[in-house]
């Protein structure tokens, strides 16, 4: 878990140098606060980390010869290589958001799209 904590640190640092950086080259304040906002996420799983014990425990994700079928966990199932059920998922997200510009005339549409993608889906993982 230090590796992880430690990236989030690194982010947030990330955040702040670039939003501040940001508000002295341009001084547009709504690029510079959603910039500086950014900084709150990383900051706030870091915190929780830190003081949760996280940098404490050795993971195996920190030891650089780490063996990754001696961490291996529960046998999940068959996944399958091909699925074409995404592209009908994007296609009724992109109608359901393309509804709030053009009208809600294309909700049902959309909506049946992403319903038949997550029936789909569901089948699919069944075997």
């Amino acid at each position: 878990m230090r590796t992880v904590t430690r990236f989030f640190v690194l982010l947030f640092l990330f955040a702040v140098v670039i939003g501040t950086a940001y508000w002295f080259i341009t001084y547009e304040a709504v690029g510079a606060v959603l910039l500086l906002s950014f900084a709150c996420m990383p900051a706030i799983v870091a915190v929780f980390a830190i003081r949760n014990g996280a940098t404490r425990d050795q993971r195996p994700e920190d030891d650089p010869a780490a063996d990754p079928a001696a961490q291996a966990g529960e046998v999940l199932g068959p996944f399958p290589a091909e699925t074409v059920w995404p592209i009908f998922l994007v296609l009724g997200t992109i109608a359901i958001g393309a509804s709030l510009i053009y009208g809600l005339i294309l909700v049902p549409v959309g909506a049946a799209l992403f319903v038949w993608a997550l029936l789909g889906f569901a089948r699919e993982s069944r075997g």
